[in-house]
């Protein structure tokens, strides 16, 4: 039952206007910000590994609902977590998600920044983070809707 309550709640809060409407009263006091026809459906899989000196850890994690708002050449990730019990740790839980993204789109420059042999023209600082001072990671916004 517990499966049926959390995939009736994915497809709930996956309608564009639902979703907008969501974040429009939460975070900005009703004001129209997010409009429903520039919010795109995103992979909800943020799994990946963590490679931290000669040690690599694999995650398997995936968000309940996660969409893409295009503003102009620039987009922000918003995501939804469905809660039916209390989760004492849930602000933890959910930057761990929001940090699963930041990671994976760090991961995807950082691939591109290679890929492209845009290496050598990096300066040191550069270098070291393996993409340009320029370049960008894009917000992740999380809300949690309890149901308990």
């Amino acid at each position: 039952m517990k499966q049926d309550k959390n995939i009736v709640l994915k497809n709930f809060w996956e309608d564009n206007h639902r979703f907008a409407d969501l974040f429009n009263g939460t975070l900005f006091q009703g004001q129209k910000i997010l409009d429903p026809a520039f919010l795109e459906t995103c992979d909800t899989d943020v799994s990946g590994s963590i490679t931290a000196k000669d040690k690599k850890v694999n995650y398997k994690r995936y968000r309940d609902v996660i969409k893409k708002m295009y503003m102009g050449s620039e987009f922000i990730l918003l995501g939804i977590e469905n809660q039916s019990l209390i989760h004492y740790a849930m602000p933890l839980r959910s930057m761990g998600y929001d940090f699963l993204n930041y990671t994976k789109e760090y991961n995807e420059i950082k691939r591109r920044h290679k890929r492209e042999n845009h290496m050598k023209h990096m300066r040191p600082d550069e270098f070291l983070s393996g993409i340009f001072k320029t370049d960008r990671l894009h917000p992740v916004f999380t809300l949690v809707v309890y149901y308990g």
